[in-house]
């Protein structure tokens, strides 16, 4: 994968990399009863466990994955944070997976389908994938049919290091 030059663009969202001032919107979203039931539990229960988990987690992933990894999603107008999107590179995938959450407050709005549409537009046209996968929970129909909506094709199901259970899996060609 190429270094990305630019974040992806979205006619009402701003991309950023994820701060240590994320804390609080890292520790509402993760603490989310669907973000643990449907993501996982990444046991952030306060402020402290947020910024070790950007710090020791999201940061490094950036590095590690050539400058990609799940933005922080902002509204333009407010700059206010409502979700996280962007590119995993996760073992057992062969290609980098579509992945994203969004704060319970900013559902429905239609933010998880323009973020995704932005980053699928993003890695074809600034990293030049050919394709792209996404997993996601089986009992998760919301965002399988986003994922649908957006070009994705159901591929069977998957079972990683790393997550527990067994995801569906999705593969897109850009």
């Amino acid at each position: 994968m190429l270094k990305p030059d630019g974040m992806p663009q979205s006619p009402r969202l701003h991309f950023r990399l994820p701060e240590l001032s994320d804390a609080a919107f890292y520790q509402s979203l993760m603490s989310d009863p669907d973000y643990i039931r449907f993501i996982a539990d990444r046991g952030i229960t306060d402020l402290d466990a947020a910024r070790a988990y950007i710090d020791e987690k999201v940061l490094p992933g950036f590095d590690e994955n050539e400058g990609v990894g799940l933005w922080i999603v902002e509204e333009k107008d407010s700059h206010a944070p409502v979700g996280l999107c962007g590119l995993v590179v996760r073992d057992g995938l062969e290609m980098p997976d579509l992945g994203y959450a969004f704060h319970k407050d900013h559902r429905g709005k239609g933010y998880a389908l323009e973020a995704a549409e932005a980053v699928v537009g993003f890695a074809r046209s600034k990293l030049g994938l050919s394709q792209l996968c996404a997993i996601t929970h089986p009992e998760n129909a919301r965002s399988s049919a986003l994922l649908m909506k957006i070009g994705f094709q159901p591929n069977g199901q998957k079972s990683l290091p790393k997550i527990e259970g067994i995801a569906d899996y999705f593969v897109a060609e850009l």
